[in-house]
């Protein structure tokens, strides 16, 4: 124990905190925005990759690829052509293999290290990178920088802003053209008709990277076909992906609390409710749950934005049947008083922190977030517990899964530089991406031995004082290898995400528009907060939860039919 994101695809193609539990934890703690936002989706395979910059999409050229009014297709065939050929590599075996693309476990860390990248990648002088960060900052000058830009033969200069600024500062730069070399941009930040931009802003990675010329750099070579899919503007390869894992969220509860409380995991709607009802007592300063209206969705099989109904329609997620269902079952648990009122109460109601102190008992939120309360909660009670309910559904049956997109984010290069720094960039980021096994992925994510981390006795790293202070997620927002869970020092705590990610596998399903980018017209992009706005007056009793219908209505005439004619035209094209 540990103590203390069509029909489903098969396998995709093939006190210290760690940083690479920070990055997990910046990636997924943004997965349920990126679960209703349709900024960007992309991938291989998929049939076809749509932009739209334009109020509908209109017949298509033959060139295909770039963003006009009128919007493009570009299909499969050319989109293969532009992506790098998969060149896997492995410098350390995992203990637990990946199931049906499911994340693969490292229960020990390895105990020798090689040297992937035997000569410094920079020519010497200062790279300029602008990266989020989601956390406190840490000092400019550290000694962790040192010991990476030595290895790198190159100053990398970080300009890092504050996560909540970021989309605010990438819009300001982008439209005085003052970017720096490297640009990290997450999906969830990418702006409003990008692809208008992109060509001229950013540079075409085409000709280094595509086919066997990304051989050029193995352990980008190594980075997932459909992650390099995602990155395809107007017909052209434009930035380095972050690979993405398999699912976006889990519904968690506190295994420790139900283990003492004698509660099950729930197998269906009902059950779900009966726990609530057990677990909640304010006199106790006790409460159920938080907002877990994202779980409640997928428990009810609601379909992820857009599905089809029996005649081919085009039908929005919150005009589904289910998704009445998952609403009415949601303000029930706020009108009873099941949510936490601080979150009741707040859109941003501290729910990691309520869930950790036992003032909650079940949290939904990012597969990133199970190791980040490890690693805030066993130094000072070691008997803590969580875990992801095991899968089910609302009645019992077969239960639903979404699959998240393929990379949530991208590095750029700058439009202006030589072909000579290009390479250059991309032998940096190519370190970066060094996979576990290996001395660079160890100095990227744990700095210097004996400095900034320590091995335990089994030889699991974790960060010193100093480097809990140093080391934040800069370089490994540059570039990262394939998505792995890891973090063995926490006892039990590789075997039991394995096992989760696996037994789950097997219920994926990707949502309609997977495969597919699509930039919704400008006007137009404002629509699904809107009514996720209006939804959460429902879900909070602010307004009956009869009036869905009237919200729907709404929606529908401030641009949502528009909207599904928009996307109706361009899963056309797909043939979806």
């Amino acid at each position: 124990m540990i103590s203390a994101f069509s029909a489903a695809r098969g396998p995709r193609a093939a006190a210290s905190r760690t940083v690479a539990t920070r990055e997990r934890e910046s990636v997924n703690r943004f997965s349920e925005s990126r679960i209703s936002r349709r900024t960007l989706l992309s991938a291989l395979g998929a049939g076809a990759a749509v932009t739209a910059a334009g109020p509908l999409l209109s017949a298509c050229s033959s060139g295909g690829g770039g963003s006009t009014p009128g919007g493009s297709v570009t299909d499969e065939d050319s989109l293969g052509a532009l992506l790098p050929s998969y060149s896997p590599i492995e410098y350390a075996a995992p203990d637990l293999p990946g199931v049906l693309g499911s994340v693969p476990g490292y229960t020990s860390y390895p105990a020798e290290l090689i040297r992937a990248v035997a000569e410094p990648p920079g020519t010497g002088g200062e790279v300029t990178a602008m990266t989020p960060a989601y956390w406190p900052l840490a000092p400019s000058d550290n000694a962790y920088y040192r010991a990476v830009n030595e290895r790198l033969g190159a100053d990398v200069s970080f300009s890092v802003v504050n996560g909540s600024d970021y989309a605010a500062r990438l819009n300001a730069q982008l439209a005085g053209g003052q970017l720096p070399e490297l640009t990290v941009i997450p999906d969830w930040d990418v702006p409003a008709r990008f692809g208008e931009a992109v060509g001229s802003s950013f540079t075409d990675l085409t000709e280094y990277l595509q086919g066997d010329a990304a051989h050029a750099y193995p352990h980008l070579a190594n980075l997932p076909t459909r992650a390099w899919a995602y990155c395809v503007w107007n017909e052209g390869l434009r930035a380095v992906p972050t690979p993405a894992g398999l699912f976006p969220l889990a519904l968690y509860h506190r295994r420790d609390l139900f283990e003492q409380a004698g509660l099950a995991p729930p197998r269906s709607a009902d059950d779900l409710y009966r726990l609530c009802t057990e677990i909640t007592d304010p006199d106790a300063g006790r409460w159920a749950c938080g907002n877990i209206f994202l779980e409640v969705k997928r428990m009810f099989n609601v379909p992820a934005e857009w599905s089809r109904d029996s005649a081919g329609n085009l039908v929005n997620e919150a005009e589904t049947e289910s998704f009445a269902e998952a609403v009415a079952f949601m303000a029930r648990l706020f009108e009873e008083g099941h949510v936490h009122p601080t979150v009741a109460g707040s859109t941003t109601g501290q729910e990691k922190e309520l869930f950790e102190s036992g003032a909650m008992w079940m949290l939904s939120d990012g597969m990133g977030a199970w190791q980040e309360a490890l690693a805030r909660q066993l130094p000072s009670n070691p008997t803590f517990d969580m875990r992801p309910f095991p899968a089910f559904s609302h009645d019992g049956g077969e239960p639903v899964y979404y699959t998240q997109e393929a990379a949530n984010l991208m590095t750029f290069l700058r439009s202006d530089l030589p072909r000579e720094r290009v390479e250059e960039l991309l032998r940096i980021l190519d370190f970066c991406a060094a996979p576990i096994g290996s001395e660079e992925n160890h100095l990227i994510n744990y700095g210097v031995d004996g400095e900034h981390s320590e091995r335990d006795a089994a030889g699991a790293p974790s960060l010193t004082d100093l480097g809990s202070r140093e080391i934040t997620v800069t370089y490994g927002f540059l570039a990262k290898p394939p998505y792995i869970v890891d973090q063995s020092q926490y006892p039990g705590y590789v075997e039991a995400m394995h096992a989760w990610e696996a037994e789950v596998a097997p219920f994926q399903v990707d949502k309609l528009t997977d495969g597919l980018r699509i930039e919704e017209p400008p006007r137009l992009t404002g629509l699904a907060q809107q009514l996720d706005d209006r939804i959460q007056d429902l879900l909070r009793g602010r307004t009956s939860v009869s009036e869905l219908p009237s919200v729907l209505d709404g929606w529908r005439r401030d641009g949502g039919d528009e909207l599904r004619e928009f996307y109706a035209a361009a899963l056309d094209e797909a043939g979806r």
